[in-house]
């Protein structure tokens, strides 16, 4: 669509802060007022919202849609993603290793096996690891007790730990960067770790690097919205 106002602005609000577009209130597609919690955030989204040109892209909008998730679908159905996030956990990527070549073997050893361990020592989540691709059922203790981690975050981490949780594959890589363990940069090295295996070896495609480009613009975008609240 257009560009139909001249200047974002952020304005505080009784519960956080908002961005008026000429003195208008931004909200949500829902037509929820779109309140950040922290002024970083808003700010953050007031500047993706002067950045645009002539034309406004939503899609060029990624912090701006975060706080709009995590407003509409969040909030509304925790339960739903939570109940999701703990599927993604019983086949965690993380869990899952090559038998052969021996050196990616290793690779995926030195790369993953310390975020498990993290998981371990920090939330006595003890996932097992399997060799193979034929699915290994999880202890529902331990998934019962990323159930209750997940229920005590708020929606706004939340729908940033849901989309860390779907672009890497794992909700241990997410739950690592949420508890400040790992950065953006490690979750993505974590996360593509058998595809760039594969690239080493046998080179990238112009299409996989496109996808490759959005996922990390997606996942830097959930670690920086973390951050900022």
């Amino acid at each position: 669509m257009k560009r139909f106002y001249k200047r974002a602005d952020v304005v505080p609000q009784d519960s956080g802060f908002t961005v008026e577009l000429d003195g208008r209130l931004v909200k949500t597609p829902e037509k929820r007022p779109a309140i950040s919690p922290t002024k970083a955030l808003a700010e953050a989204i007031c500047q993706e919202w002067n950045a645009q040109e002539d034309k406004v892209a939503p899609d060029s909008m990624l912090m701006a849609k975060l706080l709009n998730t995590a407003i509409d679908r969040v909030e509304t159905r925790r339960d739903d993603l939570i109940s999701e996030l703990v599927n993604y956990a019983d086949t965690d990527l993380l869990c899952y290793r090559a038998e052969s070549p021996a050196d990616l073997a290793a690779l995926q050893a030195t790369e993953w096996q310390p975020l498990l361990d993290w998981l371990v020592d920090t939330h006595e989540v003890h996932l097992t690891v399997t060799t193979g691709i034929l699915h290994v059922a999880q202890d529902k203790a331990g998934l019962a007790k990323v159930g209750t981690i997940l229920q005590d975050i708020d929606s706004f981490r939340l729908a940033a730990f849901y989309n860390i949780t779907t672009l890497c594959g794992s909700v241990s890589v997410a739950l690592n960067v949420l508890g400040g363990n790992i950065d953006g940069a490690q979750a993505w090295r974590a996360a593509i770790l058998d595809e760039q295996y594969q690239i080493d070896q046998w080179g990238r495609d112009d299409e996989a690097k496109i996808r490759h480009d959005n996922m990390k613009a997606e996942l830097d975008a959930a670690v920086s919205f973390l951050t900022m609240l």
